[in-house]
């Protein structure tokens, strides 16, 4: 953020909860109205700093940005509530995960760390 010249001006968790990021993000509004957007690691929050956003009046002036690419949260994606979503491609993780135990269980060596993909999912490359 900083190499962006982005000023953090909070930061709190919700608890990867829709309802708890509702509350915070609404605290967050009015505590901080300059906010310009809201970085949230995961979509269930992204989903609750939207209705808080919308609640506050300002819907359509912070960019919201999120993290998982769950189904809940294409329809903000669609309709440009919702900036952008992270794809870290879950159900590769876990694959990846299995395979690194077993090898090992297996002969013991821990193999080399796999870099995984992300993918930035924005209204533009939704499928």
């Amino acid at each position: 953020m900083k190499a962006a010249e982005i000023e953090i001006v909070d930061s709190q968790s919700a608890e990867w909860e829709t309802e708890k990021a509702n509350r915070v993000a609404s605290a967050m509004l009015s505590e901080h109205p300059e906010v310009a957007a809201m970085l949230c690691s995961n979509d269930n929050m992204a989903l609750g700093a939207l209705a808080a956003v919308k609640a506050a009046g300002r819907a359509g002036e912070i960019a919201i940005v999120g993290f998982d690419n769950l189904e809940a949260i294409r329809p903000a994606l669609k309709d440009g509530s919702v900036l952008a979503t992270a794809d870290q491609h879950a159900d590769q993780l876990a694959v990846y995960g299995i395979e690194y135990a077993l090898q090992i269980l297996q002969d013991g060596t821990v193999p080399e760390d796999k870099e995984t993909p992300v993918d930035l999912i924005t209204a533009d490359t939704l499928e």
